[in-house]
């Protein structure tokens, strides 16, 4: 559990709000290599499965009415398992998909009055396998935003050398190597250090630890905590990885079939589980942690 932010005033504006969004997508119709147009009339709310509930299943809402407040300063993690919409959510934030309903401020400005290239250079972003290009040093891929900007050359290599620094990669040992010539580890490092590059308010990882063994996993998530708490920016982690979840996130939220089931601090939806599918998810993760400790050591 990560207890590193501080509740703020209430009278402080949100970095984000989520207000009954929605997102629908169409299903594909596999055999005629085709999606089939679905009438907005014709889908109304989504049932527990997500999918159209009026007899239609060509639609389905990957998020459906949902609705979240987002403190400044905290990290928040996204749980649910595949399919269950958090990486759609994530997307929305950044317009890189459009909602077809409800709205998203940040930090009280509704995000569909800015432009999306400007709205994504204003936020760090960060993907599974990091996602870096494989023609270009380290330097170059941190830089890329900070040159998109026409920061001058001295000034993108001192935040170059400032970010190996704070992600634990050694500036002289590491700016000129190329992605191929990294660990897993590495390279997720260096992804980080590229999402943080122009001092974002907001950082959007989208299960950034997924495809690393567990050894650097565990220190890809204490390098995370850390960094967190030197920046003081609002972070959004998506996993489908409970005990991930709930040892970085400030508050976890939960979702299951595009809607949002529970949002709180782990130890009390530990304690309170807001409906059966958090009840079964609680339990499946103690009985994971029982078998560490009912198993004989020598």
């Amino acid at each position: 559990m990560n207890d590193s932010f501080e509740k703020k005033s209430t009278g402080a504006v949100p970095a984000i709000e989520y207000r009954n969004v929605c997102k629908r997508f169409e299903r594909t119709d596999a055999k005629r290599g085709h999606s089939r147009r679905v009438r907005k009339d014709s889908l109304s709310e989504a049932g527990a499965s997500g999918i159209a509930s009026s007899g239609q299943k060509d639609g389905f809402y990957a998020v459906n009415d949902l609705s979240a407040t987002v403190r400044d300063g905290e990290l928040i993690t996204i749980l649910g398992s595949s399919g269950c919409g958090k990486t759609t959510l994530l997307k929305m934030t950044n317009r890189l998909y459009e909602p077809d309903g409800g709205s998203i401020l940040l930090f009280g400005q509704d995000i569909q009055k800015q432009d999306p290239v400007q709205l994504r250079r204003k936020m760090g972003y960060v993907i599974q396998q990091a996602g870096l290009f494989p023609h270009m040093t380290v330097e170059d891929n941190i830089s890329v935003i900070p040159r998109l900007l026409k920061w001058e050359p001295e000034r993108c290599r001192d935040r170059v050398t400032e970010l190996l620094d704070l992600v634990g990669l050694d500036p002289d040992q590491y700016r000129s190597r190329y992605p191929s010539q990294l660990s897993g580890g590495q390279q997720q490092r260096v992804g980080l250090a590229r999402a943080l590059a122009t001092k974002p308010r907001v950082m959007l990882l989208d299960e950034p630890f997924g495809a690393v063994d567990a050894i650097t996993r565990l220190n890809l998530q204490n390098e995370l905590l850390r960094i967190h708490r030197e920046t003081g920016g609002t972070f959004l982690f998506v996993t489908h990885d409970i005990h991930e979840a709930f040892r970085l996130g400030n508050r976890v939220m939960i979702m299951n079939a595009g809607r949002l089931l529970q949002m709180d601090r782990p130890e009390t939806i530990v304690r309170n589980p807001a409906d059966p599918f958090v009840e079964t998810l609680i339990r499946s993760a103690m009985e994971q942690e029982r078998f560490w400790y009912s198993t004989p050591r020598e």
